[in-house]
């Protein structure tokens, strides 16, 4: 049987992503041949996917066959399910953790300025995107949370290199805006001689 065909069937039937080891694996090839065949078909069928809706893409843990974007709105339209709403303060967490990895609970509220609610790691651990790390070795061993493979997967991302990048913000130390209005107004005050 052509191995282009098996190793669609296996990204089709697969409800996760494949890599080309797990391929190889699930198609008990013998031979280094057989293994390079794997790939190409991996490649050839990226290529076969082109000018269809949906597409090969490769994540941080394979390959995965998964509908374009352009579609997701009438595709929507089959199920009833509300998707995931995700709170600006769930949001920000997972933004911190994602840039700032590791990162502790006390960290997230250092910068966010507010207290973290537990059921905003829960729902971030829930969903699969975060994860216990570890713990710093500080009084308390606050745990060390990071961003999973699932979070990389869900996010179409091959790496968190695929992150879009931060702009330069000034340090916060360095930015006092009432220090400069009350500058500002005694010098208005001031009578020029």
């Amino acid at each position: 049987m052509d191995i282009k065909k098996r190793t669609e069937a296996l990204l089709l039937a697969a409800n996760r992503a494949l890599s080309v080891k797990d391929i190889v694996e699930l198609l008990e090839t013998q031979s280094a041949e057989e293994e390079s065949e794997v790939l190409s078909a991996v490649v050839s069928l990226k290529e076969d996917y082109a000018d269809k809706p949906y597409d090969l893409v490769e994540v941080s843990s394979g390959y995965r066959i998964q509908l374009n974007q352009d579609y997701s709105k009438d595709i929507a339209k089959l199920w009833e399910v509300k998707p995931l709403r995700l709170s600006r303060a769930t949001l920000e967490t997972l933004s911190i953790i994602t840039y700032m990895q590791p990162v502790t609970r006390g960290d997230i509220e250092d910068i966010r300025g507010v207290n973290v609610a537990t059921n905003v790691i829960k729902v971030l651990m829930d969903q699969g995107w975060i994860k216990i790390k570890g713990y710093r070795d500080v009084p308390g061993r606050p745990a060390l949370f990071i961003t999973t493979q699932k979070f990389l997967d869900d996010f179409s991302m091959k790496t968190l290199d695929d992150l879009p990048v931060l702009p330069d913000l000034p340090e916060i130390e360095n930015i006092s805006p009432e220090l400069s209005l009350q500058e500002d107004a005694i010098e208005q005050e001031a009578p020029k001689q």
